[in-house]
């Protein structure tokens, strides 16, 4: 599983680029946490080339992202189109925005998001990262995408009133470590949505009265990661009762280390036709 999701740079520059993400057809769907990945790679871009590899930055918040509630992760022969602007840039974090497109729909837009700026050659080699820049925006990463990873839940509970909890467990080793990163493996806070959206889904679903595989995720808001999530490590996930409004589901999200709080947000949901 190569954990990189530009293909090719079109147009950077010191505030904003230009990337594309290979689709192909065939291929397992792609789950809307990894296109949200792939947008703040493409902001990670901008910040590295603009402290010339000094620095780079790691999810810590994403504000808002609304996201395409029909079946756009099906896999097709296509690109998605992606957009990301740096918005404010200090010397500890960036504040960025973003977009992707698969044709003429806009499946992802991302507001209000931040990312505290970390020495980048605590996290990898700043003269493969240069390098490796310099391939994509001469036309491809070349990097191939294996099966996608999914988290593994266990210990899951079910309450009467919807909330959900369950345990995931680092791998101590995995194909995606050797880019996420190759010299400090962190557990992608992409991958931490995708689990805790599998216990909230469930949970929008029973407050919307169909089954869970007919709701889609339409929004992720304020999604704070407060710490690094290393192999090994045990997390405690737990989704709150789902609030209905409009015929939107908003689940409350957590993640838990050694008792203590280090990632929390909200999903919302929509019923979608079966």
């Amino acid at each position: 599983m190569g954990f990189v999701f530009v293909d090719r740079i079109t147009a950077l520059d010191a505030e904003s680029a230009h990337g594309q993400l290979d689709l192909v057809a065939g291929d397992p769907a792609l789950p809307p946490w990894l296109i949200l990945e792939a947008v703040g790679q493409l902001a990670a871009w901008i910040a590295m080339a603009r402290t010339d590899f000094r620095s780079r930055p790691v999810a810590a918040l994403i504000g808002e992202a609304q996201l395409d509630d029909a079946a756009w992760c099906d896999r097709a022969d296509a690109a998605v189109e992606m957009t990301a602007r740096i918005e404010r840039i200090d010397a500890r974090a960036i504040l960025y925005s973003g977009t992707a497109r698969c044709g003429p729909r806009l499946i992802a837009n991302l507001g209000r998001c931040v990312g505290p700026l970390l020495p980048l050659a605590a996290f990898d080699d700043p003269d493969l990262v240069r390098r490796r820049l310099a391939m994509l925006r001469a036309g491809g990463s070349g990097v191939a995408r294996g099966p996608l990873p999914r988290p593994a839940l266990t210990a899951v509970v079910i309450g009467a009133d919807g909330a959900r909890s369950a345990q995931l467990v680092v791998p101590e080793s995995a194909e995606y470590f050797a880019d996420h990163f190759p010299l400090r493996p962190v557990f992608p806070a992409s991958l931490l949505a995708d689990a805790l959206s599998e216990l909230a889904a469930a949970g929008a679903a029973q407050a919307l009265g169909i089954a869970a595989a007919h709701v889609r995720t339409i929004a992720l808001r304020d999604l704070k990661v407060r710490a690094f999530a290393e192999p090994g490590q045990l997390l405690a996930l737990r989704t709150g009762p789902a609030t209905v409004a409009g015929g939107v589901a908003t689940v409350p999200i957590v993640c838990e280390m050694h008792g203590k709080r280090t990632a929390s947000g909200q999903l919302a949901y929509r019923a979608v036709a079966p």
